[in-house]
Formats: structure tokens, C-alpha cells, sequence
């Protein structure tokens, strides 16, 4: 025993050797190689201090840190006598970028709104890249599919670069013809008049819907999802929509639809918690003998989740949640609507951002909730709900 003894502190003392040899007290922080961020900001980005023991994997992570910053092309760090040494190499600043090519203020500011560089932030060739294809994607989402984009980097003095995006808008795409294939089962004329893009035609005014747009086209994608699944087609597929170049800036729009089998509600439950009365229900229960054996459909379903939430409020049922189980046998989907109490928790604080025009208390008075309130889904989803139908906000 004494020998094994003997043979652990040996190797113990070899690990706590090895442990200091590998690192260092930092007793002076250097730098070099940079031209327009102070040595102190560098030294800040680090996140060293004098004093600090340093391993080789703190060099990891200070390397990690300071190309985090997105300013420095190349970060060496070398250690010696107890000195960290950081050598950088900065990447240029953008001193102006330029916008060639568009006469429209309208256009302009679209494309702009979301840039990824700005005048004064670095330049490197990956955000250039991400910020050409980012306005190529806004271009066309405007309706210039044969648009050209090209770009070019002047250098200048003290590291600074000048960027030019020299765009050529050409002619708007039109929507020459709308076209629903497969397994469609509604007629052409009914699921146009469901969806936002039309088929150009020189009388008409309607700005946009006309134009080939893909974020229109997700649109009228999910339009014909919702008609689908509203009337018995749960399944329902629309498998892809796509463009089909047919003359000169003239495209044919066709959507694939698969609308499958048609379904009917089957045997619909309610799953209540032990303490709930059965009794607070009864309207709900009616309502589900009623459209049992009737064509599925995804609003009735809401509307009994609605009509759920609605009796959880008035008997203040006030930790909730509800769901609803599917299961499909052969044409009929059988429904249990699973209501379980969940954690208990009260809003501590409520914080709004991003209100730079409208008034704090307007978008207060749409809340249903206040601080030191019993948190409720079902009360935060009818505030997020009550602020949207204000129709004042872009995203909420």
C-alpha cells in the first residue's frame, strides 16, 4: 500500500508540473498590427486581465472572441516571459457604398431597408457576398426577375474600401397564366379566386398581384392549403409551385395539388382534469354531437379551441392548456380535445420594444394580462392577437 502511495503522489506532482509549465501569469498585454482599433479596445475584446493565469485553452477561446468581432482578418497570440502578444491584421472599413443603376426612391429604400453592411462597419468578401444575394432576393421579390447585379470594391487609403452594386432592374415579370395541376378535384376558376396572384392582364390595376413575386406565391401555397384542409382534405399536398418562363418577361405560375382522400369527423371526446366540472361543458359536448360525421375541417377546430379557452376564462381556469389528439381511421378522423393544468407561474414584468411611434399605454390597453396576474397561454395569445388587429405594426 505504502509503495502505491508512493506512485500516485509522484504522478500527481508530474500533472500539477506539467499544469504550471503549460501556463503563464500575464503580466503585459501587446499589441500590434492594428491601424484604427486602440490597443485598449483589442485588449477589451480579449477579455484578459493582468494577473490572469492563461492555458493553451483560454488561447482558444481568446482567439474565439476576437474573431467574433467580425473586424480582424487574421489574430495571431504568442506568449512569453508572462507577455501575451496579439497580432492582428484588421479587415478594411466600407467608407461609402453606392446603389447604381435605381431611379426610384421607392425601390431604393425597399432594398436597403435590411442591409447586412453599412458605411464604417468591416468589409470582408463573405459579407459581400450574403449582401448580394440578399438584394438580388429583394429585387426579385419585387418583381425583376431578369435582373443583374454586379459588384465592385474600390481601395483606398488607410484601409478603407468604397463598394458599388451596379444593378440593372430590366423589365417587372408578369403573370401570363395561372395553371393548377394533379389531383386538383375544385375547379381552375374557384382556386384563383382563392389565391393574391393574378394573371396579367393590361386592365388591370391592382398593384403587385399581377407580377411574379415568391413571397406572394408562399401565399397563395398556404391559401390553398387552408381551402383544402377546410373542406375534408386533412392530407391534402400542394406538392410545388414553380414558374415557367413563356415569352420575354412573361411567366406561367403552376401549382401541383394533391388533395388526397376526404375526411369527416368521427368520435370527438373531452379530456378533463379530475377537479373540472363536466357540467361548465355541456354546451361544448353539443356541439360535438352536432358535426360529428361532417366534412373535417381545420376552422371548426379552431372554433372549439376557442370556445374552449372562452369557458377556461369565464370559471377561471387559470393554469391551462389545451390541445387536441388526431387519430385517422379509414375517411374519419377521431378528436380528443385534452385539456391539462400546467405549471403555475405570474407574470412578474411585462416589456414592450420596438414601439418607436406608437405610445406604450396604447398597446397596453390590448393586454389581458398585467403584472402580477396568473400567467395564461390562452390570455397571452388573445393580447398577442388584440395588439396584431391594431393593424398599426409590421411584426409583433
Amino acid at each position: 500500500m505504502s509503495f502505491l502511495k508512493f506512485y500516485l503522489n509522484i504522478i500527481f506532482f508530474i500533472l500539477v508540473f506539467i499544469f504550471q509549465a503549460s501556463s503563464e501569469v500575464i503580466e503585459k498585454i501587446n499589441v500590434d498590427g492594428n491601424q484604427r482599433i486602440s490597443d485598449k479596445t483589442i485588449i477589451l475584446f480579449s477579455g484578459v486581465n493582468i494577473g490572469q493565469k492563461i492555458l493553451d485553452k483560454d488561447l482558444n477561446l481568446i482567439l474565439k472572441d476576437l474573431y467574433n468581432t467580425k473586424y480582424f482578418e487574421d489574430i495571431n497570440l504568442l506568449v512569453e516571459n508572462n507577455i501575451l502578444n496579439i497580432i492582428v491584421k484588421e479587415y478594411p472599413l466600407i467608407q461609402t457604398i453606392n446603389y447604381n443603376g435605381i431611379k426610384s426612391n421607392t425601390i431604393l429604400e425597399k432594398i436597403t431597408a435590411d442591409k447586412l453592411l453599412n458605411d464604417k462597419s468591416p468589409y470582408n468578401l463573405f459579407s459581400l457576398k450574403n449582401e448580394k444575394d440578399r438584394i438580388l432576393y429583394k429585387i426579385k421579390d419585387l418583381g425583376y426577375y431578369n435582373a443583374s447585379l454586379e459588384t465592385s470594391v474600390e481601395t483606398l487609403d488607410e484601409n478603407l474600401v468604397t463598394i458599388n452594386f451596379d444593378i440593372i432592374l430590366g423589365d417587372k415579370a408578369k403573370i401570363k397564366k395561372i395553371t393548377f395541376i394533379g389531383n386538383k378535384v375544385f375547379k381552375d376558376n374557384k382556386l384563383k379566386r382563392l389565391i393574391v396572384s393574378s394573371e396579367y392582364k393590361f386592365w388591370k390595376i391592382i398593384s403587385g398581384r399581377k407580377y411574379l413575386n415568391q413571397n406572394l406565391i408562399k401565399l397563395d401555397e398556404s391559401l390553398l392549403k387552408k381551402y383544402y384542409l377546410n373542406n375534408g382534405y386533412y392530407n391534402a399536398q400542394i406538392n410545388s409551385s414553380f414558374a415557367k418562363l413563356v415569352n420575354e418577361n412573361e411567366f406561367e405560375v403552376i401549382f401541383n395539388i394533391d388533395s388526397k382522400q376526404k375526411f369527416f369527423f368521427g368520435d370527438i371526446e373531452l379530456d378533463l382534469p379530475s377537479d373540472f366540472d363536466e357540467n361548465n361543458f355541456s354546451q361544448l359536448k353539443k356541439l360535438f354531437s352536432d358535426i360529428k360525421g361532417e366534412v373535417y375541417s381545420i376552422n371548426t377546430i379552431d372554433k372549439i379551441l376557442d370556445e374552449i379557452d372562452l369557458i377556461t376564462l369565464e370559471e377561471q381556469y387559470q393554469f391551462i392548456n389545451a390541445s387536441v389528439l388526431e387519430n385517422l381511421i379509414s375517411n374519419k378522423i377521431n378528436l380528443i380535445f385534452e385539456i391539462k393544468e400546467s405549471d403555475k407561474y405570474y407574470v412578474e414584468k411585462i416589456n414592450i420594444y420596438g414601439n418607436t411611434v406608437t405610445q406604450e399605454n396604447v398597446i397596453r390597453n390590448q393586454l389581458e394580462l398585467d403584472e402580477g396576474d396568473p400567467f395564461n397561454e390562452i390570455l397571452l395569445n388573445k393580447s398577442v392577437n388584440n395588439i396584431k388587429s391594431l393593424n398599426f405594426f409590421k411584426k409583433c
